[in-house]
């Protein structure tokens, strides 16, 4: 559940103020989970785990908790993660992992590929 976002924040007071508030709506899942997922699913998938894990629910969640729609700006990745799977054959949403995928050619890094390497 995401209520921690808010604990010791004055949301109302934030709003007040601020004239936009990011809500990063991405690396929900990845190589860390040990089992493959989107990095940033819009919507709940049925095969999900967990009902908050979802860009909806976290922009209707700040929306509850007082911030003002208008100022709201969604952040969307241009990257991507990778898996490597624990068994080939299993390849679907929440497919065993075993790690990361390859490291891209310019990142370098397990589990993570740039837009321009995907």
């Amino acid at each position: 559940m995401l209520s921690f976002v808010f604990v010791g924040y004055d949301v109302p007071a934030l709003n007040q103020y601020l004239d936009w508030i990011a809500l990063m709506s991405y690396d929900y899942h990845g190589h860390w989970d040990r089992k493959t997922g989107h990095v940033s699913p819009l919507l709940f998938h049925e095969e999900e785990d967990s009902f908050y894990l979802h860009t909806n629910y976290s922009i209707n969640y700040y929306i509850s908790k007082g911030v003002d729609r208008k100022k709201l700006v969604v952040g969307m990745p241009t990257y991507g993660q990778s898996f490597t799977l624990a068994n080939a054959n299993n390849h679907g949403l929440n497919a065993p992992t075993s790690g990361g995928g390859k490291p891209g050619e310019f990142t370098k890094a397990p589990g993570f590929l740039a837009y321009y390497e995907v």
